[in-house]
């Protein structure tokens, strides 16, 4: 019996409640910091020329390959190109130590529009960097590393030029969207 009654004593001990533990309210403190970035600046210092082009015997291109300050041109189907081969030349300014990232026109394309209404398309646009401590960057990739906050960028592409297209001066226009972190 004396186990049953310790038993008992103790079932009832676990049913008696207990007085609640007396709550309490903390306070944290954090911090937040943010930093605003200057804007990069752009400027377009050179266009784009591809030279005087006399269509081939069949549909072909103009292809511009951008180098540092020098671009190359290179035609098929017949075509012949002479005079200028220049890049578009795009100089800027940003923070010390930054990421930046060229993203292309919409479709990577633009229309050219020349005499009567004639159009040229200017598609698979190519980037080289130039002068400034710039790393990494491919003909199809524009995003570097600036490292000393000034960076220089040519822009080439391929200019499809029809049998049939017809003389006179074309001209069209392209965006590029420069962004930073």
């Amino acid at each position: 019996m004396g186990q049953r009654v310790v038993c008992a004593l103790l079932a009832a001990l676990a049913l008696v409640p207990l007085p609640a533990a007396a709550q309490q309210r903390v306070q944290g403190r954090g911090m937040m910091q943010s930093e605003i970035l200057a804007p990069v600046t752009v400027v377009n210092d050179a266009d784009m020329d591809f030279g005087r082009i006399m269509p081939g015997t069949a549909n072909g291109s103009v292809v511009m390959t951008p180098g540092n300050a020098t671009a190359t041109c290179t035609t098929n189907a017949g075509i012949v190109r002479t005079g200028a081969c220049k890049a578009a030349q795009f100089d800027g300014n940003l923070p010390f130590l930054f990421n930046l990232e060229i993203t292309k026109p919409a479709g990577n394309q633009v229309t050219l529009v020349g005499p009567l209404g004639a159009t040229m398309r200017l598609h698979d646009f190519t980037f080289a960097k130039g002068s400034g401590l710039m790393l990494g960057g491919t003909l199809t990739d524009p995003t570097y590393f600036v490292i000393g906050g000034t960076f220089e960028v040519y822009v080439g592409g391929t200019l499809d030029v029809a049998r049939t297209q017809r003389p006179g001066i074309y001209n069209g226009t392209f965006t590029l969207s420069f962004n930073y972190n």
